[in-house]
């Protein structure tokens, strides 16, 4: 068993990597029954038992044609009204020759022409210089499907899907068989006649069959229509701008290319109840424009063909199986979308074995003539943030499905960019980019008068976190996903912080957020100011007693669930130390994909830095439950446990929004003395703190431990911990 390397045959252009699996197919069926292919990084390497001397003279010596024909187009060369006298020539050469090796395509050609005898017997016709009436093309390819025989019905099948009322046509075979004004099974003849035919050279024939396979660049070339599989080859450096697409054309990529599509038939996946006809196309979904760099919206695409690679030898009845039935799943359904087949990579939800996908956007930019245009290579892996993007996507789906305005139309494909490059490997950084899009357009969405009537605001299903996928060690998303997971309940679609800092409420889209100020870099502080401040209101009307005692002593605004975050975090946010329009970006996109509370990540970083003393004061009162503390009795020298519960007073929020920080500070340390602590500050310095920032940080949880040891920082007093209390940065 020789392995053969085929160099030309390159699966990142189309027409190379049809190719090899047209080479593999004739092999097999032809001269190697055993013959397999696979492919090693982006060339396909052959084993057979042919060897690399052997193989491209046996193209030009033994291969048989495979018996293609078009009879349903009127450029095929059977409408014999001299339309296409260059067609008609080739195939009436073809069916003449006495070569044994075109029995099958002869047979093909006369069983063709008798399909259009019948055809026009029956009153299908068409008018003027047109083979068929448009209204029986359907009945003509019916007549083919009974008549033609059974090895000429695999191109068929590549080329028509029949469906019960209509057709449908495979990009791969452009509309029916033709790009364009370019029969393909015409050229097919035409190629076959320059290998083959009676003025055919062997030895040209195997210097061509060589520059195929192997890539040999110094054999000259047709100068002829090379269509779409190969567009780089279209042209050249002295084309002219009325060439019309002919460029450099070998006669036996034409040739084993047409070969390799009869492996992607679509009988087989219609016969696995597939109803609708494009999906009856292996591999084949509706354009994305997303993903590479030549994309653009408003270009006239076809869709997308993507075509698999394996790295273990397969043989020919292998492949024909994996082809047919085209399995690319997502969401336990067929992968309908360039993106969709992204995801369904991400999720292997394709056959096992595969190792990558080469994807190629069939695209109008020659006029009438659609072009292969390469759009990248995505392997086959398990993406653990493609089932982040699951529930998100659904939403999206509603969206899409809306008639929208133009920017938010740009803001839907932006987020679809996004979870592309997540399926297609960029990892965190292409997470982060689709957590902050999509925060954006959930926002405009909400802003849209029309479209929150059809669209409601994204629930998240489950919890989903979304912090240990992303970029852990930012200090802005970190925060963000302290203020986004605040809620009352441990549901993350529970009542929380989201209404009042977004207009997705409880019940539907607000006409505002519930703090009255827009979320974005220059206003967060003032967004989360006021956020708190409500918070604090509605505290307060909660509260037993409401204005009563309970409004003496306090009122407890923290909320009962969230992400406790270390007081490193709180300090570089009350210090300016972050900045706020990534905290911003990042907060918009997390509260509106519902940020669950708690996760099993944590803060890596060891640094500590020691935050300002006010908010080591202030802390121990905003938060939930009791602290205890080991407080020194002065004149018996034990440490007996103190249990007390803190809270601020009901107007502190609204103070240090004001900049009061300072009075703030005299009543924190007057209610410590009243709780029976001793705090170690004799005098008060003013404080250097910004009010507003403050009181935002303040609405950020930390665990109960960390309260504790600030108020040890502030009294007199030791942690149950043992820790010793760090007082440094206390005023003395």
């Amino acid at each position: 068993m020789n392995q053969i390397m085929l160099r030309g045959c390159r699966a990142d252009v189309l027409a190379g990597y049809l190719q090899a699996l047209g080479l593999l197919r004739v092999v097999s069926a032809q001269a190697d029954p055993g013959a397999r292919l696979h492919w090693r990084g982006d060339v396909a390497v052959l084993d057979t038992m042919l060897s690399e001397e052997d193989l491209p003279a046996w193209l030009a010596r033994t291969y048989v044609p495979a018996p293609i024909v078009s009879p349903w187009n009127s450029g095929s060369g059977f409408a014999g009204n001299g339309k296409s006298r260059s067609a008609e020539q080739a195939l009436q050469t073809v069916h003449d020759l006495a070569d044994e090796r075109f029995r099958p395509l002869r047979r093909a050609i006369t069983v063709g022409r008798q399909v259009v005898a019948e055809g026009r017997r029956r009153g299908w016709g068409g008018k003027k210089d047109e083979l068929w009436d448009k209204t029986h093309k359907i009945d003509v390819v019916r007549l083919c499907r009974n008549t033609l025989p059974d090895d000429a019905l695999a191109w068929l099948d590549v080329a028509v899907t029949l469906t019960l009322d209509d057709l449908a046509f495979n990009a791969l075979a452009g509309t029916g068989g033709n790009f364009g004004r370019q029969d393909l099974s015409a050229t097919y003849y035409d190629r076959l006649l320059h290998l083959m035919g009676p003025k055919a050279k062997p030895a040209q024939s195997r210097r061509w069959a060589e520059a195929a396979l192997f890539g040999r660049e110094d054999v000259a070339y047709l100068r002829d229509t090379v269509g779409q599989y190969d567009p780089g080859r279209a042209g050249g450096i002295h084309s002219a701008s009325d060439e019309k697409g002919d460029g450099f054309a070998n006669p036996w990529s034409f040739v084993l290319v047409l070969e390799g599509t009869l492996l992607f038939a679509s009988a087989a996946v219609r016969r696995n109840g597939t109803s609708n006809a494009s999906e009856a196309k292996p591999f084949f979904t509706r354009s994305t424009p997303l993903g590479h760099g030549s994309a653009a919206e408003a270009e006239p695409v076809k869709g997308e063909q993507w075509v698999p690679l394996w790295d273990q030898p397969a043989m020919a009845g292998e492949v024909a199986h994996l082809i047919g039935e085209g399995r690319a799943q997502w969401r336990h359904r067929q992968a309908t979308s360039g993106l969709e087949f992204a995801m369904a990579l991400a999720s292997l939800g394709v056959d096992r074995g595969l190792t990558a996908f080469h994807r190629f956007v069939i695209a109008e930019r020659l006029g009438q003539n659609p072009l292969a245009i390469h759009a990248g290579k995505i392997t086959v892996t398990p993406r653990p943030e493609e089932a982040l993007l699951r529930g998100p996507y659904r939403w999206l789906e509603q969206v899409r499905r809306t008639t929208l305005p133009s920017g938010i139309a740009t803001a839907l494909r932006q987020v679809e960019r996004e979870a592309f490059a997540v399926a297609a490997g960029e990892g965190r950084t292409a997470l982060a980019r689709f957590v902050i899009e999509f925060g954006r357009l959930h926002e405009l969405v909400g802003k849209s008068g029309r479209l929150r009537k059809e669209v409601a605001p994204y629930t998240a299903n489950g919890r989903a976190d979304w912090l240990a996928a992303l970029d852990h060690t930012s200090r802005e998303l970190w925060l963000a996903a302290g203020f986004a997971g605040l809620r009352d309940t441990p549901k993350a679609a529970g009542p929380g912080i989201r209404e009042l800092l977004t207009r997705a409420g409880n019940k539907g889209w607000q006409d505002t957020p519930g703090c009255g100020v827009e979320l974005y870099g220059t206003t967060l502080v003032r967004a989360l100011t006021d956020a708190h401040r409500i918070r604090v209101i509605k505290a307060q009307d909660a509260a037993p007693g409401a204005g009563g005692d309970e409004a003496t002593r306090g009122v407890q605004t923290g909320y009962l669930y969230g992400e406790r975050l270390p007081i490193d975090l709180l300090a570089a946010f009350a210090a300016r130390d972050v900045r706020d329009d990534v905290v911003a970006d990042y907060l918009r996109g997390l509260l509106a994909l519902g940020c669950g509370p708690g996760t099993d990540t944590s803060w890596p970083s060891r640094e500590r830095h020691l935050p300002d003393w006010t908010l080591s004061l202030l802390l121990p009162f905003f938060g939930t439950g009791e602290l205890t503390v080991r407080v020194p009795d002065p004149r018996s020298g034990e440490q007996p446990l103190k249990t007390l519960r803190l809270a601020p007073r009901p107007g502190w929020v609204a103070r240090l929004a004001a900049g009061g920080v300072d009075a703030v500070v005299r009543e924190a340390l007057l209610r410590l003395r009243m709780a029976g602590l001793r705090p170690r500050v004799s005098r008060l310095p003013a404080s250097r703190a910004d009010g507003p920032r403050l009181a935002a940080a303040l609405l950020l949880p930390v665990t109960r431990r960390t309260r504790e040891r600030s108020l040890a920082r502030i009294c007199i007093a030791e942690t149950t911990d043992h820790a010793i209390p760090d007082t440094e940065g206390v005023p003395a």
